[in-house]
Protein backbone atom coordinates (compact mmCIF):
# COMPACT_ATOMS: atom_id res chain seq x y z
CA UNK A 1 0.00 0.00 0.00
CA UNK A 2 1.37 3.19 -1.00
CA UNK A 3 1.79 6.39 0.71
CA UNK A 4 -1.55 8.33 -0.33
CA UNK A 5 -4.05 4.86 0.28
CA UNK A 6 -1.43 4.66 4.33
CA UNK A 7 -3.37 8.79 4.70
CA UNK A 8 -6.70 7.82 3.47
CA UNK A 9 -6.83 5.15 6.22
CA UNK A 10 -5.35 7.48 8.62
CA UNK A 11 -7.83 9.73 7.65
CA UNK A 12 -10.73 6.83 7.82
CA UNK A 13 -9.12 6.25 11.39
CA UNK A 14 -9.79 9.54 12.77
CA UNK A 15 -12.97 10.30 11.40
CA UNK A 16 -14.55 7.22 12.78
CA UNK A 17 -13.37 7.57 16.31
CA UNK A 18 -14.26 11.59 16.26
CA UNK A 19 -18.02 10.89 14.86
CA UNK A 20 -20.44 11.38 17.51
CA UNK A 21 -22.25 8.24 18.54
CA UNK A 22 -25.73 9.50 17.40
CA UNK A 23 -24.73 10.19 13.72
CA UNK A 24 -22.99 6.64 13.07
CA UNK A 25 -23.99 5.79 9.68
CA UNK A 26 -23.04 3.26 7.15
CA UNK A 27 -20.88 5.29 5.37
CA UNK A 28 -18.90 5.89 9.50
CA UNK A 29 -19.13 2.00 9.67
CA UNK A 30 -17.36 0.79 6.42
CA UNK A 31 -14.72 3.70 7.30
CA UNK A 32 -14.03 1.96 10.30
CA UNK A 33 -14.06 -1.55 9.53
CA UNK A 34 -11.32 -0.71 6.59
CA UNK A 35 -9.09 0.98 9.35
CA UNK A 36 -9.31 -2.33 11.09
CA UNK A 37 -8.70 -4.35 8.09
CA UNK A 38 -5.97 -2.09 7.28
CA UNK A 39 -4.33 -2.40 11.44
CA UNK A 40 -4.75 -6.29 11.50
CA UNK A 41 -3.23 -6.83 7.99
CA UNK A 42 -0.10 -4.74 8.50
CA UNK A 43 0.10 -6.35 12.01
CA UNK A 44 -0.58 -9.84 10.75
CA UNK A 45 2.75 -11.35 11.29
CA UNK A 46 4.08 -9.84 14.55
CA UNK A 47 0.66 -10.85 16.41
CA UNK A 48 1.15 -14.20 14.96
CA UNK A 49 4.18 -14.18 16.67
CA UNK A 50 3.01 -12.93 19.59
CA UNK A 51 0.46 -15.24 20.09
CA UNK A 52 2.56 -18.55 19.60
CA UNK A 53 4.95 -17.05 22.86
CA UNK A 54 2.00 -16.43 25.06
CA UNK A 55 0.62 -20.42 24.00
CA UNK A 56 4.24 -21.35 24.45
CA UNK A 57 4.96 -19.42 27.84
CA UNK A 58 1.36 -21.68 29.04
CA UNK A 59 3.72 -24.87 28.39
CA UNK A 60 1.05 -25.34 25.84
CA UNK A 61 3.38 -25.97 22.69
CA UNK A 62 1.19 -26.59 19.22
CA UNK A 63 2.93 -27.58 15.61
CA UNK A 64 0.62 -26.57 14.04
CA UNK A 65 0.63 -24.02 11.20
CA UNK A 66 -0.57 -20.24 12.37
CA UNK A 67 -1.88 -17.13 10.34
CA UNK A 68 -3.68 -13.95 11.48
CA UNK A 69 -6.58 -12.73 9.47
CA UNK A 70 -9.41 -9.92 9.75
CA UNK A 71 -12.69 -11.08 11.24
CA UNK A 72 -15.49 -9.84 8.92
CA UNK A 73 -18.77 -10.01 10.84
CA UNK A 74 -22.20 -10.60 9.04
CA UNK A 75 -24.27 -8.40 11.03
CA UNK A 76 -22.02 -5.21 10.83
CA UNK A 77 -20.60 -6.40 7.02
CA UNK A 78 -17.38 -5.19 7.83
CA UNK A 79 -14.14 -5.61 9.24
CA UNK A 80 -14.56 -6.18 13.49
CA UNK A 81 -11.20 -7.20 14.21
CA UNK A 82 -8.60 -10.20 14.28
CA UNK A 83 -8.16 -13.89 14.59
CA UNK A 84 -5.62 -16.19 14.56
CA UNK A 85 -6.21 -19.33 12.85
CA UNK A 86 -4.58 -22.71 13.19
CA UNK A 87 -4.72 -26.55 11.49
CA UNK A 88 -2.46 -28.25 8.85
CA UNK A 89 -0.31 -25.42 7.49
CA UNK A 90 -1.49 -26.42 4.02
CA UNK A 91 -4.59 -25.76 4.59
CA UNK A 92 -4.15 -22.73 6.96
CA UNK A 93 -2.24 -20.73 3.80
CA UNK A 94 -5.57 -20.63 1.90
CA UNK A 95 -7.45 -18.81 4.54
CA UNK A 96 -8.54 -15.36 3.63
CA UNK A 97 -10.76 -13.95 6.83
CA UNK A 98 -12.60 -15.13 9.43
CA UNK A 99 -16.42 -14.71 9.10
CA UNK A 100 -18.33 -13.79 12.51
CA UNK A 101 -22.00 -14.45 13.47
CA UNK A 102 -24.27 -13.73 16.71
CA UNK A 103 -26.88 -15.16 17.24
CA UNK A 104 -29.13 -15.89 21.09
CA UNK A 105 -30.54 -19.16 21.53
CA UNK A 106 -32.51 -20.25 24.12
CA UNK A 107 -34.61 -17.64 25.49
CA UNK A 108 -31.19 -15.52 25.01
CA UNK A 109 -29.68 -17.20 27.97
CA UNK A 110 -27.05 -18.14 25.30
CA UNK A 111 -25.24 -15.85 22.81
CA UNK A 112 -23.24 -17.49 20.23
CA UNK A 113 -20.50 -16.01 18.75
CA UNK A 114 -19.83 -17.80 15.65
CA UNK A 115 -16.24 -18.04 14.05
CA UNK A 116 -15.56 -19.28 10.38
CA UNK A 117 -12.19 -19.31 8.75
CA UNK A 118 -13.18 -18.80 4.48
CA UNK A 119 -10.92 -19.02 1.68
CA UNK A 120 -13.09 -15.64 0.19
CA UNK A 121 -13.38 -12.86 2.09
CA UNK A 122 -16.81 -12.72 -0.32
CA UNK A 123 -20.25 -13.25 2.29
CA UNK A 124 -21.80 -14.45 -0.71
CA UNK A 125 -19.40 -16.84 -1.69
CA UNK A 126 -18.07 -17.76 1.68
CA UNK A 127 -16.11 -21.19 1.74
CA UNK A 128 -14.96 -22.83 4.87
CA UNK A 129 -11.96 -24.50 5.70
CA UNK A 130 -11.88 -27.27 6.89
CA UNK A 131 -9.85 -28.44 9.79
CA UNK A 132 -9.00 -25.45 10.53
CA UNK A 133 -10.12 -23.72 13.81
CA UNK A 134 -9.74 -20.38 16.01
CA UNK A 135 -6.98 -19.69 18.34
CA UNK A 136 -7.24 -15.91 19.33
CA UNK A 137 -10.00 -13.26 18.54
CA UNK A 138 -8.10 -9.92 18.06
CA UNK A 139 -9.54 -6.68 19.42
CA UNK A 140 -8.36 -3.83 17.27
CA UNK A 141 -8.38 0.19 19.14
CA UNK A 142 -8.33 2.49 16.53
CA UNK A 143 -7.02 5.24 18.70
CA UNK A 144 -6.08 5.05 22.47
CA UNK A 145 -4.86 1.96 23.81
CA UNK A 146 -7.31 -1.09 25.52
CA UNK A 147 -7.61 -2.57 28.38
CA UNK A 148 -7.12 -5.74 29.32
CA UNK A 149 -10.07 -6.95 31.33
CA UNK A 150 -12.09 -10.05 32.56
CA UNK A 151 -15.43 -10.93 33.20
CA UNK A 152 -15.64 -11.33 36.93
CA UNK A 153 -14.09 -9.61 39.40
CA UNK A 154 -12.04 -11.90 41.49
CA UNK A 155 -12.25 -15.66 42.63
CA UNK A 156 -14.34 -15.23 45.67
CA UNK A 157 -17.46 -17.38 47.16
CA UNK A 158 -19.34 -15.47 44.76
CA UNK A 159 -17.13 -16.13 41.97
CA UNK A 160 -16.97 -19.64 42.19
CA UNK A 161 -20.94 -19.91 42.60
CA UNK A 162 -20.93 -18.04 39.55
CA UNK A 163 -18.23 -20.58 37.42
CA UNK A 164 -20.39 -23.41 38.90
CA UNK A 165 -23.40 -22.35 37.51
CA UNK A 166 -21.99 -21.32 33.95
CA UNK A 167 -20.32 -24.97 33.90
CA UNK A 168 -23.16 -26.57 34.49
CA UNK A 169 -25.33 -24.67 32.31
CA UNK A 170 -23.23 -25.24 29.63
CA UNK A 171 -22.73 -28.79 30.07
CA UNK A 172 -26.07 -29.02 30.07
CA UNK A 173 -26.63 -27.78 26.82
CA UNK A 174 -23.88 -28.85 25.36
CA UNK A 175 -25.76 -31.00 22.63
CA UNK A 176 -28.40 -28.81 21.46
CA UNK A 177 -25.68 -25.45 21.23
CA UNK A 178 -23.17 -27.98 19.51
CA UNK A 179 -26.02 -28.58 16.91
CA UNK A 180 -27.42 -24.97 16.51
CA UNK A 181 -23.58 -24.15 15.86
CA UNK A 182 -23.46 -26.67 13.15
CA UNK A 183 -27.09 -25.34 11.70
CA UNK A 184 -26.00 -21.84 11.54
CA UNK A 185 -22.41 -23.20 9.83
CA UNK A 186 -23.57 -25.65 7.42
CA UNK A 187 -21.28 -28.13 9.29
CA UNK A 188 -21.82 -31.69 7.83
CA UNK A 189 -18.30 -33.10 7.84
CA UNK A 190 -16.44 -31.64 10.75
CA UNK A 191 -16.22 -33.64 14.26
CA UNK A 192 -17.39 -30.82 16.85
CA UNK A 193 -18.20 -30.88 20.71
CA UNK A 194 -19.29 -27.83 22.82
CA UNK A 195 -16.88 -27.40 26.29
CA UNK A 196 -16.72 -25.09 29.28
CA UNK A 197 -14.61 -22.49 28.72
CA UNK A 198 -12.22 -21.20 32.09
CA UNK A 199 -10.17 -18.11 32.20
CA UNK A 200 -6.38 -17.84 33.03
CA UNK A 201 -7.43 -14.25 34.64
CA UNK A 202 -10.28 -15.41 36.95
CA UNK A 203 -9.29 -19.09 36.87
CA UNK A 204 -12.98 -19.98 36.77
CA UNK A 205 -15.92 -21.10 34.05
CA UNK A 206 -16.66 -17.52 31.88
CA UNK A 207 -18.68 -19.29 28.91
CA UNK A 208 -18.58 -22.24 26.78
CA UNK A 209 -17.02 -22.70 23.40
CA UNK A 210 -17.29 -24.96 20.07
CA UNK A 211 -14.34 -26.94 18.94
CA UNK A 212 -13.75 -28.82 16.10
CA UNK A 213 -11.32 -31.03 14.52
CA UNK A 214 -10.85 -35.34 14.56
CA UNK A 215 -13.36 -36.97 15.67
CA UNK A 216 -10.16 -38.48 18.11
CA UNK A 217 -8.86 -35.00 18.90
CA UNK A 218 -12.40 -33.53 20.17
CA UNK A 219 -12.95 -36.13 22.48
CA UNK A 220 -10.31 -35.54 24.67
CA UNK A 221 -11.23 -31.85 24.75
CA UNK A 222 -12.21 -31.33 28.31
CA UNK A 223 -11.94 -27.27 28.14
CA UNK A 224 -11.56 -24.07 25.96
CA UNK A 225 -8.60 -21.99 28.43
CA UNK A 226 -8.76 -18.27 27.52
CA UNK A 227 -5.59 -15.80 28.27
CA UNK A 228 -5.92 -12.19 27.90
CA UNK A 229 -3.07 -9.94 27.15
CA UNK A 230 -1.86 -6.72 25.28
CA UNK A 231 0.23 -5.88 22.10
CA UNK A 232 1.95 -3.17 21.16
CA UNK A 233 1.04 -0.77 24.00
CA UNK A 234 -2.55 -1.62 23.91
CA UNK A 235 -3.30 -1.16 20.33
CA UNK A 236 -4.15 -4.84 20.20
CA UNK A 237 -5.72 -7.37 23.17
CA UNK A 238 -5.15 -10.41 21.85
CA UNK A 239 -7.65 -13.26 23.59
CA UNK A 240 -5.65 -16.91 23.12
CA UNK A 241 -8.16 -19.84 22.86
CA UNK A 242 -6.60 -23.14 23.47
CA UNK A 243 -8.31 -26.31 23.83
CA UNK A 244 -6.88 -28.51 26.48
CA UNK A 245 -7.19 -31.90 27.80
CA UNK A 246 -7.92 -30.76 31.97
CA UNK A 247 -9.80 -28.13 33.64
CA UNK A 248 -6.50 -28.10 35.85
CA UNK A 249 -4.30 -24.84 34.54
CA UNK A 250 -0.99 -27.16 36.40
CA UNK A 251 -1.95 -30.28 34.63
CA UNK A 252 -3.64 -29.39 31.15
CA UNK A 253 -2.15 -30.16 27.73
CA UNK A 254 -2.96 -28.57 24.49
CA UNK A 255 -5.20 -31.30 22.09
CA UNK A 256 -3.42 -30.78 19.09
CA UNK A 257 -5.71 -30.87 15.63
CA UNK A 258 -8.17 -29.12 17.55
CA UNK A 259 -9.35 -25.55 16.94
CA UNK A 260 -12.45 -23.26 17.94
CA UNK A 261 -15.30 -22.57 15.99
CA UNK A 262 -17.82 -20.39 17.93
CA UNK A 263 -17.35 -18.47 21.53
CA UNK A 264 -20.48 -18.66 23.91
CA UNK A 265 -21.63 -15.89 26.50
CA UNK A 266 -23.74 -17.85 28.96
CA UNK A 267 -26.11 -16.06 31.46
CA UNK A 268 -26.65 -17.37 34.88
CA UNK A 269 -29.93 -15.94 35.40
CA UNK A 270 -32.77 -17.12 32.93
CA UNK A 271 -33.26 -14.20 30.62
CA UNK A 272 -36.63 -12.52 29.51
CA UNK A 273 -37.56 -10.57 26.74
CA UNK A 274 -38.13 -6.71 27.53
CA UNK A 275 -41.32 -5.68 25.76
CA UNK A 276 -40.82 -3.15 23.55
CA UNK A 277 -41.82 0.77 24.22
CA UNK A 278 -44.56 1.84 21.64
CA UNK A 279 -43.03 5.09 18.86
CA UNK A 280 -42.93 8.28 20.13
CA UNK A 281 -45.57 10.25 18.24
CA UNK A 282 -44.44 13.77 18.13
CA UNK A 283 -47.27 14.97 16.47
CA UNK A 284 -49.26 13.91 19.89
CA UNK A 285 -46.54 16.32 21.58
CA UNK A 286 -47.60 20.07 23.33
CA UNK A 287 -45.43 22.54 24.84
CA UNK A 288 -45.93 23.10 28.50
CA UNK A 289 -47.57 25.67 27.78
CA UNK A 290 -50.26 24.18 26.38
CA UNK A 291 -50.24 21.80 29.00
CA UNK A 292 -50.33 24.19 31.58
CA UNK A 293 -53.63 26.23 29.82
CA UNK A 294 -55.41 23.39 29.73
CA UNK A 295 -55.03 21.81 33.07
CA UNK A 296 -55.64 25.59 34.66
CA UNK A 297 -59.13 25.92 32.46
CA UNK A 298 -60.39 21.98 32.94
CA UNK A 299 -59.76 22.38 36.99
CA UNK A 300 -63.27 22.54 38.83
CA UNK A 301 -63.90 26.31 39.86
CA UNK A 302 -64.52 26.72 43.63
CA UNK A 303 -68.19 26.60 44.91
CA UNK A 304 -67.89 30.31 46.83
CA UNK A 305 -66.22 31.62 43.40
CA UNK A 306 -62.70 31.98 45.42
CA UNK A 307 -64.27 33.65 48.39
CA UNK A 308 -63.34 31.13 50.81
CA UNK A 309 -66.53 31.80 52.93
CA UNK A 310 -66.71 29.93 56.23
CA UNK A 311 -63.34 29.24 57.22
CA UNK A 312 -63.49 32.00 60.52
CA UNK A 313 -66.22 30.57 61.43
CA UNK A 314 -65.03 29.67 65.33
CA UNK A 315 -62.08 30.78 67.67
CA UNK A 316 -58.86 31.20 66.26
CA UNK A 317 -57.05 32.43 69.00
CA UNK A 318 -53.17 33.71 68.60
CA UNK A 319 -54.07 34.07 64.80
CA UNK A 320 -53.59 37.82 64.94
CA UNK A 321 -52.83 39.56 68.30
CA UNK A 322 -53.39 43.11 66.79
CA UNK A 323 -57.35 41.83 65.74
CA UNK A 324 -60.23 40.82 68.32
CA UNK A 325 -60.87 37.63 67.82
CA UNK A 326 -64.61 37.06 67.16
CA UNK A 327 -67.00 34.36 66.52
CA UNK A 328 -68.42 35.61 63.20
CA UNK A 329 -65.65 38.48 62.15
CA UNK A 330 -62.84 37.77 59.45
CA UNK A 331 -59.58 38.10 59.71
CA UNK A 332 -57.71 40.87 58.68
CA UNK A 333 -54.89 40.02 56.62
Amino acid sequence: MGRKATVVVAITAIFAVLAPAGAITLGTKVLRGAAIGYAVKQSAGPLDKFINKVTLQRGMPSNLGTKVVPILSVGEKGYVGGAQVSGPANLVKGVRAVFQYEQNFSGANYRLKVLVPSSSINPLQLKRVPKVGISAVIDVAIAGGLKTHYVGGGVGVGGIIRAAAVAVGVRAAAKSLNSAINTITFNKGAATVVVPMVSFGEKAYIGGGQVSGSTAAIASVAAVWQYEDLFSNGRFRVKVLVPTNSVNPLKMKRVKGAGITAVIDTAVARQREVPKRRPLDLRRLRSGEDVLRTRTATKPAKTDQGKHLGWYIGKHKGWDKNAKDKPGKPRRD
